[in-house]
């Protein structure tokens, strides 16, 4: 095991999150990404995916506040597939990891 992946063990990755970084890296046909350069991304992912869900949250919350009672069921689809969609195309677990790793790694 290189260097660098013992890191992220010591910084919260499980072996399990970095079989699954592996496999992100595979899936590249490019061949470009590396295993710092898939943290760097996702550590700037974790910031969209906070955006992405401040702002569903949001639109959810202004329909509870405007009392719209008969839209309230379609809001609340809303809110659970967007969380859905924005879980899938962002792993947040991942990206609150790389998040703080990267964080660490400037101090």
């Amino acid at each position: 095991m290189n260097d660098y992946k013992q890191k992220l063990l010591g910084n919260g990755f499980s072996a399990k999150d970095n079989g699954k970084l592996k496999n992100i890296i595979k899936r590249d046909e490019s061949r470009t990404d590396s295993p710092k350069s898939l943290i760097l991304d996702l550590s700037k992912r974790f910031w969209g995916g906070v955006v992405c869900i401040t702002i569903i949250a949001s639109v959810f919350a202004y329909g509870l506040y405007k009392g719209h009672n008969e839209s309230l069921v379609s809001y609340g689809i809303v809110l659970i597939i967007g969380l859905v969609i924005v879980y899938f195309v962002i792993p947040l677990n991942l990206a609150w990891k790389a998040h703080r790793f990267t964080r660490k790694q400037k101090n």
